[in-house]
C-alpha cells in the first residue's frame, strides 16, 4: 500500500468516527445503536401524599417524559429523611384536608384542612409499625415499588424500577401498602405525565 493511501483511509476513518460522535452528540443516539433516553425520577412517600423530585432533587410537580422514554423510578420511605423534613411533608396533608376510613371498609369521613385531627391521625399511623411503609404503583405500566420504612439506607429501604411507558397520557400514583385509615384514599393524580 502506498503511503499517500494509507492517510487516505486513516483520514477517512478518522472522518467517519467523528461524523458518528456529532450525530450522537446532536441527536441524542450512541454508537451502540441508540438506546432510549432515561430519565430518573425520584419519590419520597408519606402519610398519605408523595412529594416528587427529579434526578438532581428538585421538587417537582409532575413527572414528565416523552413516549419512549425509559424512566427509573426511586421510592424513598420519607423517615429516611430528617424530622423538619419528614414535618413539612405531613403539613401538606392537614393543609390540603383528608378522607378517611377509620375502620376498615368503612364510610369516608372528609376532614378540612387545618382540622387537628388529621394531625393525631398521622401521628397514630406515623408511630405504628403496620402502617408505616407506603407503596408507589402506577398500575397501568405494572409499577409497584415498596421501599421499607423499617429499613435502613444501607439495608434496602429504598425500592427502584425501570420501566419505559409504552401509552400517551396522565397517570397516577397510588399506594399499594395498607397504610392506615388514609390509605384507601391515598392517590396523586396527574404524577406521570406521557407526552
Amino acid at each position: 500500500m502506498v503511503k499517500s493511501e494509507k492517510k487516505r483511509i486513516t483520514f477517512t476513518a478518522i472522518a467517519v468516527i467523528l461524523v458518528g460522535v456529532i450525530t450522537g452528540l446532536l441527536f441524542g443516539t450512541s454508537m451502540s445503536g441508540g438506546a432510549p433516553p432515561t430519565k430518573t425520577f425520584n419519590v419520597i412517600a408519606y402519610h398519605w401524599g408523595y412529594a416528587l423530585f427529579d434526578e438532581n432533587w428538585n421538587e417537582i410537580k409532575q413527572m414528565e417524559v416523552n413516549l419512549g422514554t425509559t424512566v427509573r423510578l426511586n421510592a424513598y420511605p420519607v423517615n429516611l429523611f430528617s424530622q423538619e423534613l419528614q414535618k413539612k411533608f405531613y403539613q401538606r396533608v392537614v393543609d390540603k384536608g383528608l378522607s378517611v376510613s377509620l375502620v376498615k371498609d368503612g364510610p369516608e369521613i372528609k376532614l378540612p384542612p387545618g382540622d387537628p385531627k388529621i394531625a393525631e391521625i398521622i401521628e397514630a399511623a406515623r408511630t405504628n409499625p403496620e402502617t408505616l411503609s407506603h407503596g408507589v404503583s402506577i398500575e397501568v405500566f405494572n409499577v409497584d415499588l415498596s421501599p421499607k420504612a423499617d429499613k435502613s439506607i444501607f439495608e434496602g429501604a429504598i425500592a427502584s424500577i425501570e420501566f419505559t411507558p409504552d401509552a400517551l397520557g396522565s397517570f397516577k400514583l397510588n399506594c399499594s401498602i395498607e397504610c392506615g385509615p388514609g390509605h384507601v384514599f391515598f392517590a396523586m393524580a396527574d404524577a406521570l405525565i406521557v407526552k
